[in-house]
Formats: structure tokens, C-alpha cells, sequence
């Protein structure tokens, strides 16, 4: 059943989303860590498939999920496109904070701040006791967020503004894409920001179109963040602190793997 665009709030940016120069470039990093080519994979918002297809095609079994059915009907088109078929990876629309699958996984990844979509402590222990239901003994998940650059006093005083950022241009067909940021809320109590991202298609001077979607990002910091994984019972394997080497609570990212405590 289709979901309504109404209640699918990412349908009408997700043919945008790829345009982003934003990612970083963590497939190989996914890819040198799966377990081996024999790993069952559950992959925790697959969004358009940026990564899903890459560990589709080096893993025996993959399942994506995510919440909008725009982005997953996306993913389904780029795993057809590169002939992966349904006996390799199949992709659903779930909450990842909800989670009833029958399998278990060698290999659980949320890529690209996922986990940050989550503003509340009851979504946060949910997507922690689906992790725990679905991942197999032995088996590795790897979460990963942004590492704030300000504490959270500073980063509060700081965020909201009246003023719009362009955050990044891209060329399409018949003109170009522009993604502006607009910073007007957040919440403290945990600390979640409430950026709205607009994207505005031009045919040269001329606004054809425009999308606005609101996302909440919480925000983790580096000793929070594994505190909280510890207190969700498992075990802390390894940490980074980006996709280029950098070390844990010094790069751009918090990147932990860490698994089951049995």
C-alpha cells in the first residue's frame, strides 16, 4: 500500500537527495568491515540506496529500511538498475524505532547520522532493543553521528537564526538545484536540532520549485554517546572519529562498532 505523501514528509525532497556533495565517503569503510561475503546485512535507513547497493553486491543477504516509501521506491530502482536481485537484498518502509523482522544479522549499520533522526529518549531505547532483537551472536553494528564543534551551552546560544544558509548547488537537467538551511528551533532536554532544508530548483534566474523538510538531529557527544550504548547492554568493539582515520571524539564524526554482551 502506498503511503500518502502527507504522511511520508521526505517524498517530495527525495528526488533531491542525491544531489548532495555532503556524504561522506564511508562505503569503503562499510564495505572493509563486513564480517565476510557469507554476512546476512540489515542496513537502518537506506534512504535512496547510496550504500545499500555496494554492500548488496559484496554481502550474501541484505535488508534496508526506512520510513519513506519515496526513498525506498528510489533504492528499489537503483537495486534493479544493477541487477540485484530480491534473493540478494530486499528493502522495506519500517520504523527503525519499531522493528519486527524475523531474521537476525551478522551485520547492522545505520550510515550517514541516522541514528540522529531520533529526538527522544523512548525512540532512542526502541531503535537500541531492536539492534539487540535482531543482531545475530558475534555480529557487529556500527552507529555513527555528527560530533558537535561547540558544547552545548554555546551550540544553543548559537543555532538559531533568522537568516538562510546556502548550503550547497548542484547542475540538473535544465538548470540547477540550490539547499539553503534555515535554523529557527531546537530543544534542550536531550539537546535536538530542528533545521528545515530547502531546496529551490532554478532554470536560470527563475524559482521553478521548492521543497522544505524539517529533520530533527540530535545531538550526541562523544563520551554521551557510549555511555548510552553501555547502558543499552552491549559491549564497545571500536571507535573512529570520521571515515579518513581520524580518532574518536577528535574528527568530524563518532563512529562506534559494538556488539551483543551474551
Amino acid at each position: 500500500m502506498r503511503v500518502p505523501e502527507k504522511m511520508d514528509p521526505r517524498a517530495a525532497a527525495a528526488r533531491y537527495y542525491d544531489l548532495s556533495p555532503e556524504f561522506p565517503a564511508d562505503i569503503p569503510f562499510y564495505l572493509d568491515r563486513l564480517p565476510s561475503a557469507a554476512s546476512r546485512v540489515l542496513e537502518l535507513g537506506c534512504g535512496t540506496g547510496r550504500v545499500t547497493v555496494p554492500l548488496a553486491n559484496a554481502s550474501a543477504r541484505l535488508h534496508g529500511v526506512d520510513h519513506s516509501e519515496a526513498m525506498v521506491d528510489i533504492c528499489r530502482r537503483k537495486l534493479a538498475a544493477n541487477r540485484v536481485g530480491p534473493d540478494r537484498a530486499q528493502v522495506t518502509v519500517a520504523d527503525i524505532a519499531a522493528l519486527q523482522l524475523d531474521t537476525q544479522f551478522d551485520f547492522i549499520i545505520a550510515p550517514f547520522r541516522v541514528m540522529q533522526n531520533l529526538g527522544s529518549d523512548a525512540q532512542v531505547a526502541a531503535l537500541f532493543h531492536g539492534i539487540r532483537e535482531h543482531l545475530a551472536v558475534g555480529g557487529r553494528c556500527i552507529l555513527n553521528v555528527f560530533r558537535p564543534n561547540l558544547d552545548p551551552v554555546a551550540l544553543s546560544d548559537q543555532w538559531c537564526s533568522s537568516e538562510e544558509t546556502l548550503e550547497w548547488e548542484a547542475p540538473v537537467e535544465g538548470g540547477r538545484i540550490a539547499r539553503w538551511v534555515r535554523r529557527t528551533r531546537l530543544e534542550a532536554g536531550p539537546l535536538v536540532l530542528y533545521p528545515d532544508l530547502i531546496y529551490r530548483k532554478y532554470a536560470g534566474d527563475r524559482l521553478v520549485d521548492e521543497t522544505v523538510l524539517s529533520v530533527p538531529m540530535r545531538c550526541w557527544y562523544p563520551k554521551e554517546l557510549l555511555t548510552k550504548i553501555h547502558a543499552e547492554g552491549f559491549v564497545v568493539t571500536e571507535t573512529w572519529g570520521g571515515y579518513g582515520g581520524e580518532l574518536y571524539g577528535e574528527g568530524p564524526e563518532l563512529v562506534v562498532e559494538f556488539t551483543r554482551h551474551d
